[in-house]
């Protein structure tokens, strides 16, 4: 019991030049680690190399190549295009991961809809009510059709949304960083005299 105690006991934390208390129970500890990792990446993101457009511009055609239906190749796609066109291919290489394993049901799902809509294809595939070779030869090029269209149109959506909120990122974080280093080089040169 005295062991069981002393994990929940209150502990000091050192916390910039004093101590503080701050208990070690958390309502949800992943939480802290995942306001972390998606603070360190967008640092990390703001940091990249370049121009600001340049990294917008690696960002959006990592998300037109994340909504094409090229899943476990789009990075090989990404990359050797934004070097064709020197952006960022670090930006690139990291945006197709939005269609991952999780996300791609849902994302080519839409996709699908999308391309069979405009296409007017069945949103059911013709498959399953007649299993064939037939069947499966001509409906899967319908939904690999549909797949390519759904992908292009919202890839170019995802894209120039992309392009816009990244670029405003950008140059908003390299503002304040330049604004920062401007504060603090006044302040040292005062501190000088």
């Amino acid at each position: 019991m005295e062991k069981s105690q002393s994990i929940f006991r209150k502990r000091p934390v050192r916390n910039q030049d004093h101590l503080t208390e701050q208990t070690s129970e958390s309502p949800n500890p992943s939480h802290g680690r995942t306001r972390r990792f998606a603070r360190y990446f967008y640092d990390r993101f703001i940091r990249l190399h370049g121009s600001p457009e340049q990294v917008a511009w690696g960002v959006a055609v990592g998300f037109f190549v994340a909504m094409s239906p090229t899943m476990g190749i789009q990075t090989l796609l990404a990359v050797p295009v934004a070097a064709f066109f020197r952006i960022n291919k670090v930006a690139a290489a990291a945006t197709v991961w939005l269609t991952n394993p999780f996300t791609a049901p849902f994302i080519y799902g839409f996709n699908y809809m999308v391309g069979a809509k405009l296409l007017g294809y069945p949103l059911n595939a013709p498959f399953f009510s007649n299993p064939s070779w037939e069947t499966f030869w001509y409906s899967s090029k319908s939904v690999f059709v549909s797949l390519m269209l759904g992908g292009i149109l919202s890839g170019i959506v995802v894209g120039v949304a992309g392009y816009f909120l990244t670029l405003g990122m950008v140059r908003a974080a390299r503002e304040k960083a330049r604004r920062l280093r401007r504060k603090k080089a006044i302040k040292k040169k005062g501190s000088n005299l």
